[in-house]
């Protein structure tokens, strides 16, 4: 990465805020739950798990119990001592934490992780480094081991924020050359970037993974609308997000999409 870039990238995370942004969905934070219904199969008691952008620690806190070892790495020293705090309170004796670039994970040994999660990262990368990062992550995963990357998909964010905030507001020149020709952020372009489900499947190919699965993980609505239904509506919306999220065709809809491989 260039330093002015990553550099854009660390003052984006400089308040420490990622802490709390499973907690500000509550309890139907679709990204959340979505993710870690993906994931659950692949991570057992004798897995050794790395998280590459691992944030506040969120889904560390909540795998550390369930694997036999859990490393947290990100590029902001603010979330790796945020994470460190959480892991001394918890008592947990098989995390670790670290400062690291995704796309050179010089400090980690070659194929070391039976399952290498990606949940952040590609969400700040351009194509170039995104490549870099799929790479890396597969150096570090042991043979027929999992690999899973979460991405921020441009044809989800337009079905999004269409539907959110009124497609006129959407559907301009600007958003359309950011986002769909440019695959950045229409405000933080170097900051943001997008890509689609088809562009991974690309590059992950082209890397030599094997496609398990893509999974879209939230769509269209964000969570304060979802929090306003009866229960019976929201009943009925999570059936439709729980057959969205079943079928790749659908992975187009999501916002924020899961991509889980083989090496």
């Amino acid at each position: 990465m260039k330093s002015n870039y990553k550099q854009k990238v660390l003052e984006a995370y400089s308040g420490g805020g990622e802490v709390n942004r499973a907690a500000k969905t509550g309890e139907y934070g679709m990204e959340f739950i979505y993710t870690k219904r993906a994931l659950d199969p692949y991570i057992t008691k004798k897995k050794k798990v790395i998280e590459i952008g691992c944030g506040g620690g969120y889904y560390l806190m909540h795998y550390a119990p369930k694997c036999a070892k859990y490393l947290g790495v990100d590029l902001s020293p603010v979330n790796i001592e945020i994470v460190k705090e959480q892991m001394k309170a918890s008592g947990y004796k098989n995390t670790s934490a670290k400062v690291g670039d995704a796309t050179d994970l010089t400090n980690v040994a070659d194929e070391s992780y039976d399952v290498v999660l990606c949940l952040g990262p590609l969400y700040h990368l351009n194509r170039e480094d995104r490549k870099k990062c799929i790479l890396e992550c597969k150096r570090i995963c042991k043979p027929g081991g999992i690999i899973a990357f979460a991405f921020i998909n441009k044809l989800g964010v337009m079905a999004k924020f269409g539907h959110g905030v009124g497609w006129k507001h959407v559907l301009t020149p600007h958003i359309g050359k950011c986002v769909l020709e440019k695959g950045t952020d229409d405000v933080h372009t170097d900051v943001f970037f997008y890509t689609s489900p088809e562009e991974l499947v690309e590059d992950t190919e082209s890397a030599g993974l094997k496609h398990i699965r893509i999974t879209a993980l939230d769509f269209l609505l964000l969570e304060d609308e979802i929090e306003s239904f009866t229960d019976e509506q929201r009943k009925i919306w999570f059936q439709y997000a729980d057959m969205l999220a079943n079928s790749e065709f659908a992975s187009a809809l999501g916002n924020h999409t899961l991509f889980i491989c083989e090496k």
